[in-house]
């Protein structure tokens, strides 16, 4: 929860530089747009690591070892799925992406009041 919290704080100070370095006004407007930019990042890294951990692409890899199997130089037991390449949780990455994006939807609907 703690590692959770400070990336809320990273990405929200890191929304606050990028509108400081690009010379941009600091306006709720530029503050909305850069959040949507670095929230639906966060969140796409997320869901793409998400996916990869769910075993998805093993089938493919696993398929295209057979086929490329005369070829390849590598043993099957040397190379690992892409599902064990990824040994940490997608949960930290889409609540602090999902949390910039409600806060940018909060900032959206005070700009529209």
């Amino acid at each position: 929860m703690k590692k959770t919290i400070i990336g809320i704080v990273a990405v929200q100070l890191l929304i606050f530089l990028t509108i400081l370095f690009r010379a941009e006004n600091l306006t709720l407007l530029s503050y909305i747009n850069n959040s949507f930019i670095y929230g639906g990042i966060i969140v796409f890294i997320g869901l793409w690591i998400f996916v990869i951990r769910t075993g998805v692409f093993d089938i493919f890899t696993i398929s295209m070892r057979k086929v490329f199997k005369a070829k390849s130089t590598i043993e099957d037991e040397e190379m690992r799925p892409p599902s064990e390449l990824l040994d940490f949780s997608s949960a930290p990455l889409l609540i602090i992406g999902s949390i910039t994006l409600a806060v940018m939807g909060l900032m959206l609907v005070i700009y529209e009041l």
